[in-house]
């Protein structure tokens, strides 16, 4: 058994399951993906079906699925076609109501947040009270907000460290990190950038990037 993450697949099916073929994912593996399966890409629903039909897969919020979740709950899609979701959007309408209702409660439901033996994973980055050295990973987890895991990125260039833990997230294409032609997983300290832009394509040397839990072995199409 291996667990891995992936992060901001952003409609990109067809180079979801070629990383999945890459890395032989059976159904005794796990897969953590760590928001943002919506949106600019052609195919998000089809990545939806995927998860919905794979139990041994676990989608964490993303600012993406959250867009999606205050378009329903508002009826304002303004934010979220700004930021791509028009494709989604079409996708869903195509699927009817009734699909529509039970996505949005699925996304409604979706944690913010996964703790897997002593990694944290979450889609943007995670809040740090001013005291939380002195907190426990239990007491530092509830002071979580649902606006700084799934959109914040504050913390970028002044990584915190949680002793005994990993933070592995997305959010933020590395390419906007670092200023580099190498595109890859990105660590620094203790946190972990996985996002590697595979939806900009390969003019902005977008990849898709997967990391396995185990070893931390980096796998990318």
């Amino acid at each position: 058994m291996a667990r891995y993450v992936v992060s901001d697949l952003h409609g990109c099916y067809n180079k979801f399951t070629e990383l999945l073929r890459l890395v032989r994912f059976s159904d005794k593996d796990e897969l953590y993906i760590i928001g943002d399966i919506f949106d600019r890409g052609p195919e998000p629903l089809k990545i939806l079906d995927y998860i919905y039909e794979n139990k041994n897969v676990y989608l964490i919020k993303g600012n993406h699925e959250y867009m999606y979740q205050k378009y329903y709950e508002d009826k304002n899609p303004d934010l979220w076609f700004l930021n791509g979701g028009k494709v989604t959007f079409n996708e869903i309408i195509k699927r009817g109501k009734s699909f529509n209702d039970k996505l949005y409660e699925y996304i409604k439901s979706l944690p913010i947040y996964k703790v897997v033996d002593n990694n944290i994973l979450v889609h943007a980055q995670l809040h740090f009270p001013p005291f939380y050295s002195e907190l426990s990973i239990k007491e530092i987890l509830r002071f979580q907000l649902e606006e700084t895991v799934l959109w914040s990125r504050h913390n970028i260039g002044k990584e915190k460290k949680i002793k005994g833990y990993n933070i592995i997230c997305g959010h933020t294409p590395v390419q906007s990190i670092k200023n580099t032609t190498e595109v890859k997983i990105l660590r620094r300290k203790n946190t972990f950038y996985i996002d590697c832009g595979c939806v900009y394509g390969d003019k902005a040397g977008g990849k898709l990037a997967m990391l396995r839990l185990e070893d931390f072995k980096e796998f990318y199409v």
